[in-house]
C-alpha cells in the first residue's frame, strides 16, 4: 500500500509541475508591467520603484554559480505605497560575504524582476537559522518575524536588475524545471506489482 500511495503522490506532483511549467511559458515571454497593475501570478515580470533597505536583509548560503560558492542576498524593498516586499537581489561570491554582512545601504531604485511564490521546505532541507541569518527556504512568515517588520507574505520578487552593485549578479528568468515525476510514479507502481507477485508466491508456497 505504501508504494501505491507513493506512486499516486508522484502523479499528483506531476500535475502540479505541469501547471507550474504552463504558467511559466504563458508569462515569461511577456514584457514587465507595473507591479501595481500586475496580476500577481508566479513568474509574472514586473517593474517597481522603491527604497531597497539593506538594514533588513537575509542570506541564502551554499548557492553555486559556475562552480563557485556564494550567497544570495535578499533585502526589503519599500514601495511608494508603503508596502514592504522581499526582493532577492542576486548572487555574490562567498569571498564578499563580510562586505554584505556590514552593508546597510539604502538604494532608491526601479527594479525589474519576476514574482515567485514561497515553497514548503523539502524533507532534507536545513531549517532556517535565525542566529546566523542563514536561510534555505523563502518562508515569508519566518522572515517577517526575524526582520521585525510587516512584509508581503504572498510572494517575493527575484530581481533581474543591476542595482549599481557590481558584486551582485541578478537573476535571470530561465526555465529550470525537473519533471521526473512520471518516471518516479512508474517505478513505485512497478515495485507495487513486484511485491504483489512475491506475496502471491509466498501464499502459494505456504498453503
Amino acid at each position: 500500500m505504501l508504494t501505491i500511495s507513493l506512486g499516486i503522490w508522484q502523479l499528483n506532483r506531476l500535475e502540479w509541475k505541469k501547471n507550474i511549467i504552463k504558467t511559466f511559458n504563458e508569462t515569461s515571454s511577456k514584457l514587465p508591467i507595473d507591479l501595481n497593475l500586475a496580476e500577481k501570478t508566479e513568474f509574472k515580470k514586473v517593474k517597481v520603484y522603491g527604497e531597497i533597505n539593506r538594514k533588513y536583509k537575509i542570506f541564502f548560503p551554499a548557492k553555486t554559480l559556475n562552480s563557485k560558492s556564494g550567497y544570495r542576498l535578499a533585502s526589503i524593498l519599500k514601495t511608494i505605497n508603503g508596502e514592504n516586499i522581499l526582493v532577492d537581489e542576486g548572487w555574490y561570491l562567498k569571498d564578499n560575504h563580510q562586505y554584505f554582512l556590514a552593508n546597510e545601504k539604502i538604494l532608491n531604485k526601479q527594479i525589474i524582476g519576476y514574482i515567485r511564490y514561497p515553497r514548503k521546505a523539502k524533507f532534507f532541507t536545513p531549517k532556517n537559522n535565525f542566529i546566523t541569518n542563514e536561510w534555505y527556504t523563502y518562508n515569508l512568515q519566518e522572515i517577517e518575524d526575524y526582520l521585525g517588520i510587516i512584509i508581503n507574505k504572498k510572494y517575493f520578487i527575484k530581481s533581474m536588475s543591476n542595482t549599481g552593485e557590481p558584486l551582485i549578479i541578478p537573476s535571470e528568468l530561465i526555465p529550470n524545471f525537473r519533471n521526473n515525476h512520471l518516471q518516479y510514479a512508474i517505478t513505485w507502481f512497478v515495485m507495487s506489482f513486484a511485491f504483489f507477485v512475491l506475496f502471491l508466491v509466498y501464499l502459494k508456497k505456504n498453503k
